[in-house]
């Protein structure tokens, strides 16, 4: 992750002294010399979602790190948005057949469709986000779940007055469900016996069904929930804003969507994620599953709002530390 200032700085450099020697045959962004001395094509690189890449949070950041691939490696880019799963094969073979170099599948329900399709287009290369499946020409990469988990139910388990909390997910998916295990162990760390609802909606973008679910939770008392889905994270945290609740977002800070009820959020860094898996492709990396994790800095818990008591910052990041240093251990599974 560290590593993207340094590309940058060279890219920068190959450029101004392409152009210090006078050559009018400078190479063009996202081009390299191949072995005869001529400029290989430029770079290809598509994405897939299956939800709306203006949903301010997992599709967004995908389309956020689609765009730097575009702007440091000067990639040719396409995505293909609201793509439903029976369609997801035929999409993926579309961009191949055009001769994209890199193709992404946006999330693990991508995981057989491209399972199915890799071995039909051996010069193309296929990566899964938060999928498992790898080998060939097909490499898979995702984030270590539970981490966020942990940490978001330490701040629910000190923030709640009622001893209730919850938290509205999409799907009974293992990618979710570590996150929502190590939540319940993280508010049972700091406030033994809270009571823990969870609700999963079988949807990453149903908002009213979302809001439903947490106008639920909340008219059985809880007053800190966690969102973890795509679109219809803002019915809940409309919900909670009605009910003068507090929430915690995911994958991105967005506190914006509701500044006073979202006191902070799971921090997954997709963008990072996406060119980092451009670099392991481009330098030959083996076909395999890549994950990263806050060691990484790939995760982190965004700034608290005011209305958190300085003491309850202190508490969890001071709990993030002692698992960096690896004096507390998580419950992680090996996915």
């Amino acid at each position: 992750m560290k590593k993207r200032l340094l590309v940058f700085v060279v890219l920068l450099l190959i450029s101004v002294l392409a152009i210090g020697c006078g050559g009018t045959d400078a190479e063009e962004p996202g081009k390299e010399p191949s072995d005869n001395g001529q400029v290989d094509k430029q770079l290809k690189v598509a994405m897939i979602t299956e939800g709306s890449v203006n949903d301010g949070g997992w599709n967004a950041s995908a389309l956020s790190g689609l765009e730097q691939i575009e702007e440091i490696y000067g990639a040719e880019i396409s995505y293909s948005e609201q793509v439903a799963p029976a369609s997801m094969a035929q999409v993926i073979r579309t961009y191949a057949r055009e001769g994209y170099d890199i193709i992404y599948g946006h999330g693990f329900q991508f995981d057989e469709p491209m399972k199915e399709v890799s071995p039909e287009f051996p010069d193309t290369t296929f990566i899964t986000v938060n999928g498992t499946s790898a080998g060939g020409n097909l490499y898979s990469t995702g984030f270590l779940f539970g981490e966020l988990g942990y940490f978001t139910g330490m701040v629910a388990g000190l923030m709640t007055e009622t001893n209730k909390v919850g938290v509205v997910a999409a799907m009974e998916a293992p990618t979710v469900v570590a996150d929502v295990d190590t939540f319940k162990e993280g508010v049972e760390k700091v406030n033994p016996g809270t009571n823990v609802a969870v609700s999963y909606i079988g949807s990453w973008n149903d908002i009213p069904k979302a809001k439903e679910a947490a106008l639920a939770q909340l008219a059985d008392g809880a007053d800190v929930l966690l969102v973890m889905g795509n679109s219809f994270s803002v019915g809940v945290f409309q919900a909670a804003e009605e009910a003068d609740a507090l929430a915690m977002g995911w994958v991105s800070d967005q506190n914006f969507m509701a500044p006073d009820t979202i006191i902070t959020s799971g921090l997954q860094s997709v963008e990072a994620l996406y060119l980092e898996m451009t670099d392991v492709v481009l330098g030959n990396g083996e076909a395999k599953r890549y994950v990263y994790g806050m060691a990484e800095d790939a995760q982190s818990i965004a700034p608290f709002i005011d209305k958190v008591p300085q003491e309850v910052v202190d508490e969890v990041e001071q709990a993030v530390q002692s698992y960096l240093d690896g004096d507390l251990i998580l419950n992680i599974p090996n996915l």
